[in-house]
């Protein structure tokens, strides 16, 4: 059985116990509670208010859901940046220095959609590592702390050129750490 498949197996019966729980919780704060008299005359109720009853079903509801939708590794993006079964066909090396990226080649060519996995060190300060599109929307950043081997492995799905640049604020010379078209994905 391959990873993937363990952990969809996993996630739905972790889906199954919340919705036995939301299920259950709901039955049992809904059966009607007595009343109680006290000795001024009023009746009191034992229990929640119905009105709350149904606000906390629907915020259960709502986190199971969200749970459903975001966290899914049935999802397919999930499954190419998560749970990788292949091992990376490329690995590109990146050092971070003094506020510089030192790359191996310029441009770095990478292959659509095929594992490549980003290593990308730092010889003196926390620095963050972001790659973006030509549109300025970042398809993925990581944090580069000194001292250790950052590692990413990364599946790109539309060709195209794509610039590199720090994520992290790391001092005065931060918002000039960047490099304007230097992956090139898919032979462009």
């Amino acid at each position: 059985m391959y990873l993937q498949q363990l952990v969809e197996i996993f996630y739905i019966g972790l889906i199954t116990v919340y919705t036995i729980f939301i299920v259950s919780f709901i039955y049992i704060t809904s059966r009607s509670r007595p009343e109680i008299k006290t000795d001024g005359g009023k009746k009191v109720h034992m229990g929640m208010e119905r009105s709350e009853k149904i606000w906390l079903g629907v915020l259960f509801t709502v986190a199971v859901i969200g749970n459903i939708i975001f966290l899914s590794p049935l999802m397919p993006s999930m499954q190419y940046q998560v749970y990788l079964d292949e091992d990376p066909v490329k690995t590109v090396v990146i050092t971070m220095e003094n506020h510089t990226f030192i790359l191996p080649e310029n441009p770095i060519e990478l292959p659509l959609g095929k594992p490549v996995e980003f290593k990308v060190y730092s010889n003196d300060l926390t620095y963050g590592f972001g790659v973006f599109r030509k549109d300025g929307t970042m398809v993925f950043q990581m944090q580069v702390v000194p001292g250790y081997e950052n590692r990413i492995v990364w599946v790109f799905d539309e060709p195209g050129v794509y610039t590199i640049r720090s994520t992290e604020y790391s001092g005065p010379e931060h918002p000039y750490m960047v490099l304007y078209d230097v992956i090139v994905v898919g032979g462009e």
